[in-house]
């Protein structure tokens, strides 16, 4: 009773109030250079060539990086490593980035930015679930053995064994539904934003906004083939996520991988459309349900199938596959029950968690 029902200072207040709080974009390091992407304006697209000559000459620039540059692809999941920092040859939605600028400041770097010349061929865009669903081509990852479907999954429980269609089927009344949940964004104050820096000793230290240090931590040793053990990953205090930074980031792979390069602290901080292109928000759902019930209000059986568009790339795909309908049993009280899920690639930004 010392704690309830009265008010607790925030342990963190008073330096967010009296603006101590170092976010990552708050980290300033001695000779600092700075980061910005070029992004792809194609929705689907193979990149037939690249020029950054003119980029490197511009004064200021320090390194300009490309697709060819990151030959690893990475992941937040052991399963879905399918992202380039840098898209080498295929982009996949509008804002994917395949080139990069580290300059003096961010105004050198943007500058440089136009001064990259890309040449693409369009490709045919998929950016209806449905379309999707009943079409493999174009396709948007070769590794998918189901065209444009990225994650299938089905299973049954429920507290009584029994067919779920013969329970629904014998039930007094049911309804039959189906429902669209839109996706949306997280849309924190903060934007993402990175500081990496070697030191002498050939450790690479990342400042960031991240939620999950540890995931980046290991996407980092992956992707820069450097031992686990050289690296330190810094989770910076957050000014919002709410499951948006909880995927492992380009920026921060590329800032990374300069700061290895130039030996200099790297630094990027995304503005407010590019969060936008990073995206990760909450995957758009068709939902439809099939449910018996009696007379009395009491649920016979559910079967529920969901169709989720998952963007561009993997992210958290298994996962969020999986909870669109696996836990209908833990709030309600279904003895049987059946879920399908299907999760597919349409050329937009990739979806992952949201609160």
């Amino acid at each position: 009773m010392k704690v309830l029902g009265k008010p607790r200072r925030r342990v963190d207040g008073r330096a967010k109030v009296t603006g101590q709080t170092r976010f990552a974009d708050d980290v300033v390091l001695p000779r600092m250079l700075h980061l910005k992407l070029a992004r792809s304006p194609h929705a689907h697209a193979l990149i037939q060539e690249i020029n950054v000559e003119k980029a490197k000459a511009h004064p200021g620039v320090h390194l300009v990086l490309t697709g060819k540059d990151f030959p690893v692809t990475f992941g937040i999941l052991p399963i879905s490593q399918d992202e380039y920092p840098l898209a080498p040859e295929h982009v996949r939605y509008v804002g994917d980035p395949v080139a990069a600028v580290i300059a003096k400041d961010e105004q050198t770097a943007t500058e440089a930015l136009d001064l990259i010349e890309v040449r693409y061929q369009p490709l045919d865009t998929i950016s209806d679930p449905l379309e999707a669903l009943a079409k493999p081509e174009p396709r948007i990852h070769a590794y998918s053995e189901h065209g444009n479907i990225h994650r299938l999954q089905a299973f049954e429980f429920g507290k009584m064994s029994g067919d779920v269609d013969a329970a629904i089927a014998q039930s007094d009344h049911v309804f039959e539904d189906l429902f669209f949940y839109e996706g949306n964004t997280h849309l924190p104050i903060e934007q993402h934003a990175c500081v990496a820096a070697m030191d002498a000793d050939g450790k690479l230290t990342l400042w960031s906004s991240t939620q999950v240090p540890h995931y980046v931590h290991r996407c980092l040793a992956r992707v820069l083939q450097i031992p686990a053990s050289h690296i330190r990953v810094i989770a910076t205090p957050n000014g919002g996520g709410f499951g948006g930074k909880c995927d492992v980031c380009n920026h921060e792979m590329v800032a990374a991988k300069a700061a290895v390069l130039l030996g200099r602290p790297v630094k990027i901080c995304l503005n407010r459309e590019e969060v936008f292109y990073m995206h990760r928000g909450r995957h758009p759902v068709l939902m439809k349900f099939r449910t018996g019930v009696t007379k009395d209000g009491k649920l016979t059986g559910m079967h529920l199938q969901t169709l989720i568009d998952g963007g561009g790339y993997g992210s958290y795909g298994v996962a969020s596959t999986f909870y669109t309908g696996a836990l209908q049993t833990v709030t309600y009280e279904l003895p049987r029950y059946r879920f399908e899920a299907a999760r597919v690639f349409t050329n937009k930004p990739p979806c992952g968690p949201k609160r």
